[in-house]
């Protein structure tokens, strides 16, 4: 009975369920700071200028949840964490005008130079794969085990 009952705990499921939980917790944390941050006209800026922290938040509330309950960080989560960490930060520094430029010009005006930084990053990454062989730490695929 007690063998069952640890077996259900650590079940993929209820490991998934309980990330998920903790991931929100952190969100409503760190959310609930700024914002009362804001309140209190600590950051001297307003919600129209600052909304890209809420997308900074959600990304290391999932990369902390994944440590918190994996106790290290799985493949699974890495990507989208370092996505809305990375996409955040730049919608922040359009929305504190630290470019003189609109991100909608930005964007039709660098696209194909985006593309290209990409490119050459994947040919990169896909490079160390081949040459660190199974020794690098994101060969093997974690996200079977709790597939969504």
């Amino acid at each position: 009975m007690e063998d069952s009952k640890r077996k259900k705990k650590n079940s993929p499921a209820t490991l998934r369920r309980q990330s998920l939980c903790i991931a929100l917790g952190f969100m409503l944390v760190f959310d609930s700071v700024f914002f009362a941050l804001l309140n209190i006209e600590f950051l001297h800026l307003n919600l129209k200028e600052l909304w890209p922290v809420i997308v900074i938040n959600a990304g290391l509330a999932f990369l902390v949840s994944d440590l918190f309950i994996y106790r290290k960080i799985r493949t699974v989560f890495l990507f989208p964490s370092a996505a809305l960490f990375i996409l955040g930060v730049i919608f922040l520094l359009f929305s504190l005008h630290l470019f003189h430029i609109s991100f909608v010009k930005f964007i039709s005006v660098f696209w194909p130079i985006v593309l290209f930084v990409l490119g050459i990053l994947l040919i990169l990454v896909y490079g160390v794969q081949r040459m660190n062989g199974e020794e690098f730490p994101y060969m093997t695929d974690d996200s079977s085990e709790d597939s969504f």
